[in-house]
C-alpha cells in the first residue's frame, strides 16, 4: 500500500513479478504462483493515524488500477494524504518487468505538486529467486522535497520455509554527519496462495522507508511494530487490514507516537 504504516524498520517485502504488490510501500511481498493469463486488478485503501499530544490525526487513501500479464505487472496509483490540516494527492506508477524465469525488475516514478508529499519520487530494484528458496534484491530509491534529493540504498533478502516467508531489508542513507542504517524485519504465514495471509513487522532505525514524509526528513530515530494480513472476501474480491505503532524521534527535544489502522479492497476481473 502506498501509505508509512511501520516508518522505520520495516519488512522488506519482495515480489514476483507475476504477482505484484497491493500495499504501498513501500516494499511489497507475494508468494509464488504460477504464471497466469492477464489478470486486472482495481483497488483501494483507507489509514487512519492517531498521534498522542497535539497533533491531529492523519488520513490517507489510495486508489490504483494494475494490469498483470507473463512479462510482468504495471501499476498506476493516486494516493491521497492530509496531514496538518493540508491535502494533497500523488501520481504513482510502477512496473514490475521480467527479465527470466529468476529475475525481474522493480521500476517506480512519482509527482506531486502538493506540500504532503515528495515533489518527485523515483526508484529501480532488481529481484532474483535463488536456489533453497532464498530471494535477494540491491536497488535505490529517491525522492526530492525541493531540498537536496534524499537517496536510500537498498535491497532484500528473503527466506521461504514451508508456508513461512522471513524477509530483511536495510535501507542506508547518507547525511551531512555521516551514513544512516535502518533495516526491517518481516515475517509472514501464508495459507492456499499467495493472496491469503496473516503477518508481522519491526523496523529500527532513522530512514527504513521509501515512504519518508516531508515534516520526517530529518528525523533522527525510530522504532515501528505492525500486524498485518490479507484474506478473500469472495472469488475476486480481497480485504486487507494493517494495525501498526510507531514512535519517531524528529529531533533530539522532540518525539511522538501513533498509532495507525488501515483496510483495503482489492477487485480482480
Amino acid at each position: 500500500m502506498p501509505f508509512v504504516l511501520s516508518r522505520t524498520l520495516r519488512v522488506a517485502c519482495v515480489v514476483l513479478a507475476a504477482t505484484p504488490r497491493f500495499l504501498a510501500g513501500q516494499d511489497a511481498a507475494s508468494k509464488p504462483t504460477p504464471a497466469v493469463a492477464t489478470t486486472r486488478t482495481v483497488a483501494a485503501d483507507v489509514s487512519y493515524v492517531s498521534f498522542s499530544g497535539t497533533t491531529d490525526p492523519w488520513r490517507l487513501g489510495s486508489v490504483s488500477m494494475s494490469r498483470r500479464t507473463a512479462r510482468g505487472s504495471l501499476i498506476a496509483r493516486v494516493n491521497y494524504a492530509n496531514r496538518f490540516a493540508t491535502s494533497g494527492a500523488q501520481l504513482e506508477v510502477d512496473a514490475y518487468p521480467r527479465v527470466s524465469k529468476n529475475v525481474y525488475l522493480y521500476l517506480n516514478a512519482g509527482y506531486s505538486g502538493a506540500t504532503v508529499f515528495p515533489e518527485w519520487r523515483a526508484g529501480g530494484e532488481a529481484f532474483a529467486s535463488l536456489p533453497g528458496a532464498w530471494e535477494a534484491s540491491v536497488g535505490f530509491r529517491q525522492l526530492r522535497f525541493g531540498g537536496a534529493p534524499v537517496t536510500l540504498l537498498t535491497g532484500a533478502v528473503g527466506k521461504y520455509i514451508g508456508n513461512y516467508w522471513w524477509s530483511l531489508r536495510p535501507y542506508l542513507r547518507s547525511k551531512d554527519n555521516g551514513l544512516s542504517a535502518s533495516a526491517g524485519l518481516t515475517a509472514r504465514r501464508y495459507f492456499e496462495d499467495g493472496d491469503h495471509w496473516v503477518g508481522a513487522a519491526a523496523s529500527y532505525g532513522s530512514s527504513p522507508t521509501d515512504r519518508i514524509t516531508p515534516d520526517a526528513v530529518g528525523r533522527t530515530d525510530a522504532f515501528s511494530a505492525s500486524i498485518n494480513g490479507s484474506s478473500g472476501l469472495t472469488p475476486r474480491l480481497l480485504g486487507t487490514w494493517t494495525l501498526g505503532y510507531d514512535s519517531e524521534e524528529l529531533s533530539p527535544t522532540n518525539t511522538r507516537t501513533s498509532v495507525t489502522v488501515s483496510a483495503g479492497l482489492k477487485l480482480t476481473f
